[in-house]
């Protein structure tokens, strides 16, 4: 099991009149050996995930919502079909647009100026392109 990060974003103490709900791994952390038994106890004791998200294209402010009911299929990250193909053709321009201009940065007949004008135009590419992380499958999941 990797290590959990100490601070929960999804924690609002001010959404529930000042107490902390604990999370599944404080819960974990008190419980001696664990058995498959506490860790599902510990899911209802336990902060949980919210059940809507922004869609994951900056732009949009439409929310998705977590699947309910039997077979309910799998979660959504973009809100349309639009707004998911928006989100690839600008991620996939941003990602050519920061190697290409990398590309040029290898070079050694830049002047000083020019340099420096590709730099800021490849780190503001690079700083948008944070906004756009790779999704798919196996795309997000924990490496430890």
């Amino acid at each position: 099991m990797g290590r959990l990060p100490t601070t929960m974003p999804d924690q609002h103490p001010e959404r529930r009149g000042g107490a902390l709900k604990r999370t599944l791994q404080t819960y974990l952390q008190s419980v001696a050996d664990p058995s498959p038994i506490d860790v599902v106890r510990g899911l209802d004791e336990t902060v949980q995930p919210g059940t809507e998200y922004p869609c994951l294209n900056p732009v949009c402010d439409q929310m998705c919502a977590w699947p309910s009911g039997y077979a309910a299929g799998r979660p959504t990250r973009f809100c349309s079909r639009s707004c998911r193909q928006m989100f690839d053709r600008v991620r996939a321009r941003l990602a050519w647009e920061v190697d290409t201009l990398e590309e040029w940065l290898q070079r050694g007949d830049l002047l000083a100026k020019d340099r420096a004008a590709l730099e800021r135009a490849a780190g503001q590419r690079r700083w948008a392109l944070e906004r756009y992380p790779v999704t798919g499958v196996g795309a997000g999941r924990p490496t430890s």
